[in-house]
């Protein structure tokens, strides 16, 4: 079987590069023959190639199959350039993934985002089967509007020989597709079985992890670990660990000044040994307004470390799975700064062994949905079902 697998990023930051790392590093090893189409030769192109996976740059690039932004004056002036030069870029990429498709002649095209259509009007045009995978809330996460319309793109979901993997059943329902039988759930593999670890000396430090976006909630994190502070003289420390645009991050410098807690709250910007965090952190907080899945969440858990989430989007149904699977809760969940707040406070009081339960059946819960096997083996499942019917 040959699969061409086209993605809209280079960033190893971004959590569908993740994904589709632990994916295709799973492939290969089952006789697929894989090619990866990107839009430039920047961080991921040199890994695949490093590791000796085929891979091609388009000479142009590739923009999202969105509306340019229209906030600011600015934009509002320069949305039509923006829009007929975003055009004018996907339709050459369009025309050059064409001919590298061709000359693969793949059994499936495989676009790992919702949001370029490049190898839908290829897979269209060539009458090869594709595969939508969803992974993020378009407007609600990004404020982006595909074009021409929400509606348009739900259309071409359910097209002849047009499949979609949605990475959470929230995400299959915000497209309209719970009833749709080309579509289906397919949760990230976030490990393998064997890389689930677990330490018990934990240290006293509080984690953050992730993109500085608003997104990601950090600056209301940063609210609400302030009144934390003021109210316990014993308040743990927060790291956070991740990067983002320079003027963003100096919005996170600003409120950490302003509440004066530079000796509580500390930068580690963007960091290789994650996983060693997450063993011996006391706890990781996701203040995120929407997560497609939550990688980082499953990530945690994998690693034995207590999660406090905003019980919202992915981040929520991967606490309601692990209730469901072991019946009671594997999370701190949290709807309003107080709350937040009020877990914060038992947290610091609590002994070393209080969360222990709950953090086993977090690890639980990720071993048994989320691991690399799991989900190669449904996304296995899912190409031999759509090869035996072309």
């Amino acid at each position: 079987m040959k699969i061409a697998y086209l993605l809209h990023t280079t960033s190893l930051t971004d959590g569908s590069t993740k994904a589709f790392l632990h994916l295709i590093n799973q492939v290969k090893k089952t006789g697929i023959e894989p090619l990866v189409i990107l839009p430039n030769k920047q961080a991921l192109y040199q890994h695949l190639h490093a590791q000796q996976i085929p891979c091609v740059a388009l000479r142009h690039g590739m923009r999202p199959a969105t509306y340019p932004p229209y906030k600011t004056i600015a934009d509002k002036i320069l949305f039509l350039p923006r829009l007929l030069g975003r055009l004018a870029i996907n339709a050459l990429a369009t025309i050059q993934s064409y001919m590298i498709v061709r000359r693969f002649h793949p059994d499936i095209i495989h676009t790992n985002t919702g949001v370029v259509s490049i190898g839908y009007h290829v897979a269209r045009w060539l009458h090869i089967p594709h595969v939508w995978h969803l992974r993020e809330y378009g407007a609600w996460e990004f404020h982006t509007y595909p074009y021409p319309s929400l509606r348009a793109q739900q259309k071409r979901f359910q097209k002849h020989n047009s499949y979609t993997i949605a990475i959470t059943k929230a995400l299959q329902q915000y497209y309209g597709l719970e009833d749709i039988s080309s579509s289906q759930v397919i949760y990230d593999g976030v490990m393998p079985t064997a890389a689930a670890a677990y330490e018990s000396n934990k240290e006293k430090y509080l984690l953050f992890a992730g993109a500085f976006s608003d997104v990601k909630g950090i600056l209301p994190l940063i609210d609400a670990y302030a009144a934390y502070a003021k109210q316990c003289p014993a308040a743990l420390p927060l790291w956070i660990a991740g990067a983002g645009p320079d003027n963003y991050t100096q919005k996170i410098k600003d409120k950490i000044g302003y509440y004066q807690l530079e000796n509580h709250i500390c930068l580690l910007g963007m960091r290789s040994d994650m996983d060693d965090l997450y063993k011996k952190a006391t706890a990781l907080i996701v203040p995120s307004l929407f997560e497609g899945f939550g990688f980082i969440t499953a990530e945690a858990m994998f690693n034995g470390c207590l999660v406090i989430g905003h019980d919202v989007a992915g981040t929520k149904e991967q606490f309601d799975n692990g209730k469901h699977l072991t019946g009671e809760e594997i999370a701190l969940r949290y709807n309003t700064p107080e709350q937040l707040i009020q877990h914060l406070m038992q947290l610091t009081h609590a002994t070393s062994t209080t969360y222990e339960p709950m953090i086993q059946r977090g690890q639980t819960t990720v071993m048994q949905l989320y691991t690399t096997e799991v989900h190669l083996q449904q996304i296995l499942t899912l190409y031999n079902t759509i090869v035996s019917n072309k």
